[in-house]
C-alpha cells in the first residue's frame, strides 16, 4: 500500500484571526496545518475504499493532490510535500503529473528509497515507453555525483572541501609535510568540481530544463504550430520526459531520451524545475 511522507514538512507560518462581523477586520489565511491534515485524511480515506469505490477514491485523491497542490503554491517547497502529490496523482491515475513531482521530489531528496521506487513505478504505468541513448546512461555513471546529489547537498560539500583546503594550507605552512600539499589539492579539485556542478545545473534549469509531458495524446510537429508536419506518427502520452531546447510563444522545442526532437504546445507539458517557468 503507498504511504505518504506524512512528515513535519510544513514550514510555521502565521495564521490570522476570523474578520471581525462589524467589517473592520483584517483578512483571514487559512492554516496551512489544516490543509495538510485534510489532505492525509482524505489520501488515506481514498486508501481504505479503492478496492470498493474505485471512482470515489479517484476523486478524493484528486482533493488531496489539489489540497497539496495549494500550499505547494503558497511558497512551502519541500521534497516530501512534492513527493506526496506524487502519490496522489499516482494512485488517481495520473501518470504525467506524478512523474513530474516525484522528479521534482528528486531534486531535493534524490536518495530516498521509497521516491526512487515509486518513480520506478510510475515510469512502467506510463503509455509511451522511450529508451535513453546509451550515452546518457554512460554519463550519469560517470558524474554519478552531479545526478544522484541534490544541489543543496552539493553547496554543502562544496563548502565543507573549501574551508579544509584552507586548513590544510594553514597546517602546511607549519609542518610543510607532502600529505598536506596532497590533501589541499584534493580539496581544491573536489570544490572546484563541485562548483562546476552547481553551475551546470543552474544553467541548464535556466536554458535546457527538463520537463514532462501532463496530458493525453500530445502531437509533436516538426515546427512551432499546427501548419507543420508530424513529426511522429504516434503521439506522446503523459509521462514522457524531455529537456527543452528552446522556446517559440506558447510552442516548446523537446528533444526526447533517446535524442529525437520535435516541437509541442507548451500547455500539454510542465518543467520539472519550477525556477524555469
Amino acid at each position: 500500500m503507498m504511504r505518504l511522507a506524512l512528515t513535519g514538512c510544513l514550514l510555521l507560518l502565521p495564521i490570522s484571526s476570523p474578520p471581525s462581523p462589524s467589517g473592520g477586520g483584517f483578512p483571514l489565511r487559512l492554516d496551512p496545518r489544516d490543509s495538510f491534515e485534510r489532505a492525509v485524511q482524505e489520501f488515506e480515506q481514498a486508501q481504505r475504499i479503492l478496492a470498493e469505490q474505485p471512482d470515489r477514491a479517484r476523486r478524493l485523491f484528486l482533493q488531496a493532490a489539489q489540497r497539496f497542490e495549494s500550499l505547494a503554491a503558497s511558497g512551502i517547497r519541500n521534497g516530501r510535500l512534492e513527493y506526496d502529490l506524487g502519490n496522489c496523482y499516482l494512485q488517481a491515475g495520473d501518470v504525467g503529473r506524478a512523474i513530474l513531482h516525484y522528479r521534482r521530489a528528486q531534486r531535493l531528496i534524490p536518495g530516498d528509497p521509497m521516491l526512487k521506487e515509486n518513480l520506478r513505478l510510475a515510469r512502467q504505468r506510463r503509455l509511451t515507453n522511450i529508451e535513453p541513448r546509451r550515452r546518457s546512461a554512460v554519463l550519469h555513471s560517470v558524474f554519478f555525483m552531479h545526478y544522484d546529489l541534490s544541489a543543496p547537498t552539493r553547496m554543502r560539500l562544496l563548502l565543507i572541501f573549501y574551508f579544509l583546503f584552507w586548513a590544510a594550507v594553514i597546517v602546511r605552512l607549519f609542518l610543510p609535510r607532502r600529505v598536506w600539499t596532497v590533501l589541499a589539492v584534493g580539496c581544491a579539485a573536489a570544490a572546484i568540481g563541485m562548483g562546476i556542478s552547481l553551475g551546470v545545473s543552474r544553467w541548464s534549469d535556466r536554458h535546457r530544463p527538463d520537463g514532462v509531458v501532463t496530458e493525453m495524446d500530445v502531437v509533436v510537429y516538426k515546427g512551432p504550430g499546427i501548419g507543420y508536419q508530424r513529426q511522429f506518427e504516434q503521439p506522446l502520452q503523459p509521462g514522457v520526459e524531455f529537456t527543452r531546447l528552446g522556446q517559440r510563444g506558447a510552442w516548446w522545442k523537446i528533444e526526447l531520451p533517446d535524442g529525437k526532437q520535435g516541437w509541442i504546445e507548451g500547455r500539454s507539458a510542465a518543467l520539472v524545475p519550477l525556477e524555469a517557468g
